[in-house]
């Protein structure tokens, strides 16, 4: 249940970011073919880079939108676009031309994006070591080439470049601060499933059957009928004094799968069962009335009757059975079905009795 329930989650969280990288690769790949065919002579990267680019923006386009891996698409696009970046800032780092204007801020705003893509794919400590070399390139080159790139205008360069760093570092930041309460929250919902569920079974526990209950009770107070299930492997000591305790456990983690997944009437509602304690198993069913009642623990003793188990053992279990009556409580509830549960082990086990007055004459036994 909590290995389904964290996939559940990542899938969706691999859904939003098919999604982003889908727009986002999308108007770029758009934006740098408008810029491929309006570019003049003296861009020699959007004339020759450019146009591979697109291509390789319609291929990832392509990837994501036909379900392939994600870390495959952000792998190879970060790889891709770092490879591009650093050209680009290689290429205007040794041109001769003086620039005209303020230095060119397009490639290191790529940059940032870049780092946002590693951030996004890579695990947290990888993440930062990448972005960091891949900035430190970067940042490097145009003054190590003596370009006029960053010369003609030293601190407005100069000023882009920290502007980059400060941007990338608050991503980065922001990234760690998301992985941490990402991981805060997984780590809560893991002590949370552990406190409501049975180690050993792995069905609920006693304690995250008790709203389950109240939901029966109030159900019944709309005229909802609902009934509780108490359930007792028969001869459990034995089993575990005879064979002990190893094989105990196989047969109680048996019993558990088969009391969850028994079925006995398609389209009805759904019960919560759980551990109650030791050998003792407790099942909730809303919508059950006594005579469906009846039907459903009827089927569960039969199912165990040809269920294979342990060592060929003859395992079998007794059913006290109790059916919500108007201004019923938990205990009184429970009581009941206590009581049925005593009166099918008094009359031999491996059968179901329903609380009430009409107990001597709705007393079933098992197939096996």
């Amino acid at each position: 249940m909590r290995r389904a329930s964290a996939r559940a989650s990542e899938d969706h969280t691999a859904a939003s970011r098919r999604r982003m990288y889908i727009f986002v690769i999308g108007a770029g790949t758009l934006l740098l073919l408008l810029t491929a065919l309006t570019a003049g002579h003296s861009e020699p990267f959007q004339r020759l880079i450019g146009p591979l680019l697109v291509v390789l923006g319609l291929v990832d386009l392509w990837w994501l939108w036909t379900g392939r891996p994600l870390n495959v698409a952000e792998y190879a696009g970060y790889g891709v676009l770092a490879a591009a970046t650093t050209v680009h800032i290689a290429l205007l780092s040794w041109l001769t031309t003086v620039p005209s204007s303020y230095p060119d801020s397009g490639p290191y705003w790529t940059l940032v994006c870049v780092c946002a893509v590693g951030f996004l794919a890579f695990p947290r400590r990888l993440a930062w070591w990448l972005n960091l070399s891949l900035l430190g390139v970067c940042l490097a080159l145009p003054w190590l080439a003596h370009g006029l790139y960053a010369l003609y205008h030293p601190l407005a360069f100069l000023r882009l470049q920290c502007s980059v760093v400060i941007v990338t570092g608050l991503l980065g930041t922001l990234a760690s601060l998301r992985a941490q309460v990402n991981e805060k929250g997984q780590a809560e919902k893991v002590l949370q499933a552990l406190a409501f569920t049975d180690s050993l079974t792995n069905l609920p526990n006693r304690r995250a059957v008790y709203p389950a209950v109240a939901a029966l009770l109030e159900a019944q107070e709309r005229g909802v009928p609902g009934t509780l299930h108490l359930i007792d492997i028969d001869r459990f000591k034995r089993i575990n004094d005879e064979h002990g305790h190893a094989v105990g456990d196989e047969v109680l983690i048996e019993v558990a799968r088969l009391i969850a997944a028994c079925d006995t009437l398609p389209g009805s509602v759904a019960p919560t069962v759980g551990r109650w304690g030791g050998e003792e198993f407790i099942v909730v069913m809303p919508g059950t009335d006594r005579a469906l009642s009846r039907q459903r623990g009827q089927v569960l003793l039969d199912t165990f009757g040809y269920t294979p188990w342990p060592l060929s053992l003859t395992v079998s279990v007794s059913i006290g059975s109790s059916t919500v009556r108007p201004g019923d409580t938990f205990s009184s509830l429970l009581a009941r079905a206590d009581q049925a549960l005593y009166q099918a082990k008094a009359r031999g086990r491996n059968r179901i009795v329903l609380d009430g007055p009409l107990a001597s004459s709705l007393a079933l036994t098992g197939a096996g």
